[in-house]
């Protein structure tokens, strides 16, 4: 029993049903299926009972099951202890992140810092679509970002957890027409001048919105830019509800943050991701505390 064998017929077992299990590790389902039966019949045992309805443990399956979850669990742990032995404590902690966590995980930085002097830090800021595609590619400790479950449970070898449901807004100054009003719907929006921060993920933006985001005034990665660009002028600037809500400008009135409704508000669920045969380490994990208390102080 090898461990691709493992991870299969404890999948199937936990599922009931090689199709969802199969869906699950990506496979098709009728090479699980084989997989299956080879390792059934090296055993001279059969591990499940199959039938339309689905699949059943039988009394040999239990014992085999509940050895190869041991077994799974204990060598995910261990890959975890070598991780943490060859890096020591971890001095370095190496953060993905979508635009929008940037200011906090700022804020988190330098008062982590201040009680670790010892520990340094990455920050690599992308758009939501490429940190799914290098989240499993290269060496970070856990990414922050905006998505829906649905494409979370898609992504192979991480875990997740949910960190807050927001909702999309604009940023206007006090000469745009809609700095006197609550919320404004996507109708209200079609002539709007646009500025757009290059890293952000406008998807959720196109599918609401029938403006186009490839004719804005600017597109830049300085978002001090483009909000000195939105006080001054009639321009608006796609954001979500709590990212700049501390921002000078947004207290002294310079700046204000409006809603995007319709009959409801534009909702943004948003995610702490990591690899799940890595998990958190301690120093991680600390900074993690550290930037949701700061986070839930902002919301």
């Amino acid at each position: 029993m090898n461990f691709e064998q493992m991870e299969y017929i404890v999948n199937v077992a936990n599922e009931m049903s090689i199709t969802k299990a199969a869906d699950n590790l990506f496979i098709s389902p009728s090479g699980m299926s084989q997989s299956i039966r080879q390792l059934e019949k090296e055993l001279g045992i059969k591990i499940f009972n199959r039938s339309k309805a689905g699949v059943t443990l039988t009394f040999e399956g239990k014992i085999v099951i509940s050895k190869a979850s041991k077994l799974l669990s204990t060598i995910k742990e261990l890959n975890k202890e070598l991780y943490d032995y060859k890096s020591g404590y971890q001095s370095h902690l190496k953060i993905l992140t979508a635009p929008t966590f940037f200011y906090i995980l700022d804020e988190t930085l330098v008062q982590f810092n201040s009680k670790n002097e010892d520990v340094t830090f990455e920050l690599v800021e992308e758009n939501p679509t490429d940190i799914l595609k290098n989240i499993n590619k290269e060496n970070f400790d856990f990414a922050l970002i905006p998505a829906s479950e649905e494409e979370l449970k898609k992504e192979k070898n991480i875990r997740y957890e949910h960190i807050y449901k927001g909702h999309i807004c604009i940023a206007v100054g006090k000469k745009s027409p809609f700095y006197s009003f609550d919320y404004v719907s996507p109708s209200d929006l079609v002539d709007s001048k646009l500025v757009v921060y290059n890293k952000s993920d406008y998807k959720p933006i196109k599918k609401i919105s029938i403006q186009n985001l490839n004719k804005a005034l600017i597109k830049s990665n300085r978002i001090n830019i483009l909000f000195e660009l939105v006080k001054d002028s009639q321009a608006i600037c796609y954001i979500h509800d709590f990212t700049v809500k501390d921002s000078p400008m947004v207290i002294n009135g310079d700046i204000k943050i409006i809603p995007l409704k319709e009959e409801n508000y534009f909702s943004v669920d948003f995610w702490l991701i990591y690899l799940e045969t890595r998990g958190l380490t301690k120093v991680a994990e600390e900074f993690y505390n550290d930037f949701l208390k700061n986070f839930k102080n902002r919301t």
